[in-house]
């Protein structure tokens, strides 16, 4: 039920401004960089104040006319009046009224409050296999539209849903299989790539992600906490610009999540925390034992794939550690930012000491 005291509107002339500060008490201050305005923008107004607002796009990609939400913003002071949703019962009616046939959205995979409104309206989250099977060569121009080609951690939502079931365990070998052949790419770009790459490398992040992966699914079934694996495929994109670009790289190892799409996020992060402290100490545990095994030459037979297994190691601890803060907030230090403070900087002070002793 929409709250009468709701108005849903289109934004007029002059207004940009106050929506603008409304969206700045919304969202953390670096991610005011990455919004962007359209033409279309409705907004929530109550008791005669802007209290939310969503901004909206139409496009066309593989035959059919899409309308997007780019981002839906409340007032925290305004909680409780269902103006989310209000908003998103707008967009749907303009989006109809365009003629739409589909309607998306992107969301980071832990913002619950913005997925559960999607979820209860139809929306399902549709994996790379099956945006590939619904829009063929058109993902292209979807995922530009969407901005899905940066936004590392997103889930595209879709509705009508997805057709046929995912497979998470499909999803975790592409996501070792993309990540092997990026970081190839990147050597190679740099002009060192040599045969003995073409098996070190692989074998050294499916090594990697093989046992972050164990420790987070055996730390959630400990609990017995149901999760499921999900790929993050957007990081595809922005990780192939820097591999041939700048020769650069960086692991997206995608994450778990909580079983279904009902869940909310404050709710499930006593369960989440441990998982992803068993994530980070797994990654750690690999860095710095890889550290130790080339400083003291412990297992010279196994120095090709120690090599790369280090770096990699010491980059994903940076990532699951440190990087807290938006735009990297899917990997695990976010997660241990919110659950932990006291754990979040000890396992940070582990990476950058890491960081420091490679360097002697």
């Amino acid at each position: 039920m929409i709250n009468p005291e709701l108005l849903i509107r289109p934004i007029r002339d002059g207004e940009k401004a106050e929506a603008q500060r409304v969206m700045r008490r919304a969202f953390s201050p670096p991610t005011w960089l990455f919004q962007t305005w359209s033409k279309d923008v409705l907004v929530a107004e109550h008791a005669g104040r802007i209290v939310g607002g969503v901004v909206l796009k139409v496009f066309t990609a593989s035959k059919r006319k899409v309308g997007f939400v780019s981002w839906l913003f409340t007032d925290p002071e305004a909680r409780g009046l269902g103006a989310g949703q209000a908003l998103i019962e707008g967009a749907l009616a303009f989006f109809e009224a365009q003629g739409c046939t589909e309607f998306s959205a992107c969301v980071e995979g832990y913002n619950t409050s913005s997925s559960k409104v999607f979820s209860t309206r139809g929306f399902t989250i549709l994996s790379l296999g099956e945006q590939l099977r619904r829009y063929g060569f058109g993902i292209l121009p979807y995922w530009w539209h969407s901005f899905h080609f940066i936004d590392v951690g997103h889930f595209l939502w879709v509705k009508p849903g997805e057709e046929q079931p995912d497979s998470p365990l499909l999803q975790w070998l592409g996501t070792w299989l993309i990540n092997a052949l990026l970081l190839l790419v990147a050597v190679w770009r740099v002009g060192t790539l040599s045969v003995n790459d073409l098996w070190t490398i692989p074998t050294a992040i499916l090594a990697l992600f093989g046992l972050r992966s164990l420790a987070m699914w055996g730390a959630a079934k400990a609990q017995g906490f149901a999760v499921r694996f999900r790929a993050w495929e957007s990081s595809t994109t922005l990780v192939a610009i820097i591999a041939l670009l700048f020769g650069g790289f960086f692991p997206f190892p995608g994450s778990f999540y909580p079983v279904g799409n009902e869940w909310r996020y404050r709710d499930v992060l006593p369960k989440i925390g441990p998982m992803a402290l068993a994530g980070t100490l797994a990654t750690l545990v690999v860095a710095w034992g890889s550290w130790a095994a080339l400083r003291w030459n412990l297992a010279p037979g196994l120095g090709p794939v120690l090599f790369p297994l280090q770096q990699l190691s010491r980059m994903l601890a940076i990532l699951e550690s440190i990087v807290a803060f938006f735009p990297l907030i899917s990997y695990n230090g976010r997660r241990l930012w919110d659950w932990n403070r006291v754990i979040w900087a000890l396992v940070s002070l582990a990476a950058v000491a890491l960081v420091f002793l490679a360097r002697l």
